[in-house]
């Protein structure tokens, strides 16, 4: 089993950063949307110019408005479990802990959050928390950022990448 995912979030107005940051993710099953951009991913679906042959899982941020996404959700890729969410209804901005303890309730081997726009990959317990950080210049300090996810037998390897 190999599985390839791409996660993006805090797009903020930037689909130009978005576009590309498809582009530069290659072969994906399925790209992941921390949530604030959800505009932008709804003009992606209908794109010319890329090919979007991968699925959109998302969750709505705190900026989304008329979002259809839900506020959070499991998602399954092999034997893995893996919490999508905002990251604003646990307070991930002051500190990790809320969404440590949240991610060891549902039993998620990952949880894939955004909101912070800092872009992180650490271990909390017997959980890894993935923040791609943000695709909007103007709000990321060290410049926008998105990540790819590679799930096999073998374990689960996220990646942060700069545009």
């Amino acid at each position: 089993m190999k599985i390839r995912l791409g996660v993006v979030g805090d797009i903020h107005g930037n689909y130009r950063g978005l576009k590309q940051a498809v582009r530069e993710m290659g072969r994906i099953e399925t790209l992941l949307f921390t949530g604030d951009g959800y505009r932008e991913i709804s003009r992606l679906q209908d794109e010319t110019d890329i090919d979007i042959d991968f699925r959109i899982e998302g969750v709505v941020g705190n900026c989304d408005f008329c979002s259809l996404f839900p506020t959070e959700q499991i998602l399954c890729f092999g034997r893995y479990r893996v919490l999508l969410t905002h990251g604003h209804l646990y307070g991930v901005k002051s500190d990790l802990t809320r969404l440590g303890m949240v991610g060891r309730e549902q039993k998620a081997d990952l949880v894939v959050f955004g909101h912070t726009h800092e872009a992180l990959c650490d271990d909390w317990y017997e959980v890894k928390l993935f923040n791609p950080g943000s695709l909007s210049a103007e709000r990321s300090y060290r410049g926008p950022s998105y990540g790819i996810i590679e799930i096999s037998d073998a374990g689960i390897n996220p990646v942060i990448n700069r545009l």
